[in-house]
């Protein structure tokens, strides 16, 4: 089925669908939302536009019949962030030009002039697609390529130029595209808070991108950007931590229970959170120390071994350390 969409952008793209399958879609203010559950589908498309031509889209859901998204580009340069979560797309920007993003991947894409250009959704059980969309023109300015060291093509896309052809980035992304992805869609803020909060997420995904693509231009593709499995092994790691902090924990009790080795998790949590796994277990258990501080009748004492301390004066110390104030003095 296809779904024709002027330009790409998040109002034309929830029109179109209701055009072609008659759905509702649901609009509040910057926030757009269609379910769509017709012919065996059944995904939602949601996203917010914060104006200027900068819109972000999700696709999320089970897609029972094939889904042609068929965007007609205008004068204006469209650069396009893609990250599929899971599932799978293929990307058609020419009669010769197309590519295939699956789990883990995500690309930066802008078209040459006015074309045609298709996103195609395959049959499929679960897909989570994420979709930036800029228009360059909230970026068009005078870019001198020496001084910022970024490759013409790339100068020319952001300037708004004519594009001599089209532009394709592909890799891996990193965990903290993921981690960014995760506090988007999982905020509990509300009102104009969640809009300026949203914003600046997307501004976030923006950068790490494009500093992705410009890290790996000068120095390599890089192999430190952990896989997937090696994502889902120290996330499974991190909350194992999380539902055992009150036991004895070492970093060797840990690869025994997830069946690898020390080395694997010691780089893994600096790689993915940026913290050794004593930073992650202290800050677990302190985390869990102040709330039982705010909220239980228990005794110092209680909640030191309630935490996982052997000694009141060990967790005491801890507690000082990581907050700058006793616990006595806190409760």
């Amino acid at each position: 089925m296809i779904i024709d969409i002027n330009n790409g952008k998040i109002e034309n793209l929830h029109k179109s669908f209701k055009a072609k399958l008659g759905t509702k879609f649901a609009k509040n203010g910057y926030e757009y939302k269609s379910v769509i559950r017709k012919k065996g589908n059944d995904f939602t498309i949601s996203g917010f536009s914060f104006g200027n031509g900068f819109d972000f889209n999700s696709i999320n859901g089970s897609i029972e019949s094939q889904f042609q998204l068929a965007i007609k580009e205008d004068n204006n340069n469209y650069l396009r962030f893609i990250i599929i979560k899971s599932g799978e797309l293929i990307h058609t920007l020419s009669k010769n030009i197309r590519y295939r993003l699956n789990d883990g991947f995500s690309s930066i894409v802008a078209a040459k002039g006015i074309n045609q250009q298709s996103i195609i959704l395959p049959n499929q059980k679960n897909i989570e697609l994420f979709i930036l969309q800029v228009d360059t023109n909230r970026f068009e300015f005078d870019l001198d390529n020496a001084f910022f060291s970024i490759p013409k093509n790339f100068v020319k896309v952001l300037g708004n130029d004519e594009l001599e052809e089209h532009f394709i980035y592909q890799s891996h992304y990193s965990y903290s595209i993921s981690e960014v992805l995760s506090e988007i869609l999982n905020t509990p803020k509300e009102g104009l808070t969640k809009r300026f909060f949203l914003e600046s997420k997307a501004l976030e995904l923006l950068w790490i991108s494009t500093e992705q693509y410009l890290n790996e231009l000068k120095y390599g593709y890089d192999n430190t950007v952990l896989k997937k499995v090696d994502m889902q092994l120290i996330t499974k790691a991190k909350e194992y931590i999380h539902h055992n902090f009150n036991t004895p924990i070492t970093l060797s009790i840990l690869s025994k229970e997830l069946g690898t080795n020390e080395t694997k998790l010691k780089t893994g949590f600096k790689k993915l959170y940026g913290k050794s796994f004593l930073n992650i277990l202290m800050a677990e258990r302190m985390n869990r120390a102040k709330l039982y501080l705010e909220e239980e009748q228990l005794s110092i004492k209680e909640i030191a071994f309630a935490c996982g301390y052997k000694s009141v004066s060990m967790f005491t110390s801890r507690f000082k350390e990581y907050y700058g104030i006793l616990p006595s003095k806190f409760k």
